[in-house]
């Protein structure tokens, strides 16, 4: 797993939630009226939100999928490093 440490940039990390924010209660706003009430451009932004957001969410799964593999990786490597407990000998 590649992961890269990058320094934390607060103030941009704030504009990048409050523009989610801001998208997601405009989106559940706009589903709330009619269709036929929607101007075009709206509906345009709405498939363009749709976009966006089923693509995060697909990265996202593959990512944990990415993840799962190495953990069952790291777990099946350390299960292999321990000796047998039945099959070590006893000291009596």
């Amino acid at each position: 797993m590649n992961i890269e440490i990058k320094p934390r940039n607060r103030a941009k990390e704030f504009i990048e939630n409050l523009q989610s924010k801001s998208e997601d209660i405009m989106f559940d706003v706009i589903t709330k009226v009619p269709e036929r009430c929607i101007p075009s451009p709206l509906m345009q932004w709405i498939t363009n939100y749709i976009d966006k957001r089923t693509q995060e969410l697909q990265q996202e799964i593959i990512r944990q999928q990415w993840q799962k593999v190495y953990l069952e990786k790291a777990i099946s490597e350390i299960h292999d490093r321990q000796p047998d407990i039945n099959k070590a000998p006893h000291e009596d």
